[in-house]
């Protein structure tokens, strides 16, 4: 059995710098969804970095990247026979389902599943908000600067969090009251590990107030060369423009810090229709289809 253990912030270097190699793969090769989400475990006895994912009862290895990723599945594979837990790989693209299907032929089914694709945006886009399709967002940013004329953009930094925590738990009351069948304690949990380890996991973002106090935040951290990853956004919806706000904040506020980074990653719907909805209303430059590899037995 491979030696898998918790993920620590300690491993950030290692981990980040294995991961940040992972050009064009999704938000699951992010060291900070590791360290925030689920419960997640690493095996760093391989030579390559293996991540042992569960998510309630359910267990998942990533994708491996890099070394023999032939070897390290039949690692993986033997590993989860002695587990006892169904041999089940995540985070594959299209060009990982062909490769397993020409490596091991029969041994795999593969299934996209739709709410783990990616929302991916052309950086500038986002920060402009130009073109037609993008009018209504442009609309709600004016609506919302005609209405709060002393409303300030601040970037976010630690002691902000204090107020965007504050924030954020009024945000989970409210919507809990409003969605009893919703369980917000995965991303509450998560979201309270990236106030904790903010700086420690070079996270960035923005803050939206107005005279009535905090009405947006938004933060996330670069996963790749080229590309930031957007892991929290929360806003009051009752303020026409909040959302719309924070989301060109956001962009405008990485663009101007990290002028080489060409996209967001808005990562996905989780199956929400109300996110779902929100997330293509900006019409992503690309929707990263994403697979499940399962092993037949």
């Amino acid at each position: 059995m491979l030696n898998f253990r918790e993920i620590l912030l300690s491993d950030r270097d290692d981990l980040h710098a294995h991961l940040y190699k992972a050009q064009g793969y999704g938000s699951e090769y992010s060291f900070a969804n590791l360290f925030f989400w689920g419960e997640q475990r690493v095996c760093f006895d391989c030579g390559t970095p293996l991540i042992l994912s569960r998510f309630g009862t359910r267990y998942s290895y990533l994708m491996p990247l890099g070394g023999d990723r032939a070897a390290l599945i039949g690692l993986l594979r033997e590993d989860a026979r002695e587990r006892g837990i169904p041999f089940r790989l995540f985070g594959l693209l299209a060009d990982d389902v062909a490769w397993l299907a020409e490596r091991f032929p029969g041994e795999f089914v593969c299934r996209t599943v739709r709410d783990s694709f990616d929302y991916v945006y052309d950086i500038d886009r986002l920060a402009e908000l130009h073109g037609k399709k993008l009018q209504a967002k442009r609309n709600h940013c004016n609506r919302f600067e005609d209405a709060y004329p002393d409303h300030r953009i601040v970037p976010l930094t630690k002691e902000l969090l204090p107020v965007c925590a504050a924030f954020a738990e009024r945000w989970y009351a409210t919507h809990e009251q409003i969605n009893p069948e919703t369980d917000y304690s995965g991303e509450r949990a998560a979201l309270d590990k990236a106030f904790a380890y903010f700086d420690e996991l070079h996270m960035d973002g923005v803050l939206v107030e107005t005279t009535d106090g905090v009405v947006a935040f938004s933060m996330g951290n670069r996963i790749r060369e080229d590309t930031f990853d957007v892991n929290f956004e929360k806003a009051l919806a009752d303020i026409n423009g909040a959302y719309p706000v924070v989301n060109r904040a956001f962009a405008r506020r990485i663009r101007a810090a990290c002028p080489e980074i060409r996209l967001l990653n808005r990562e996905d719907d989780m199956g929400l229709e109300g996110l779902r909805r929100a997330k293509e209303s900006y019409f992503p430059d690309l929707l990263l289809e994403k697979s499940i590899a399962e092993a037949v037995e």
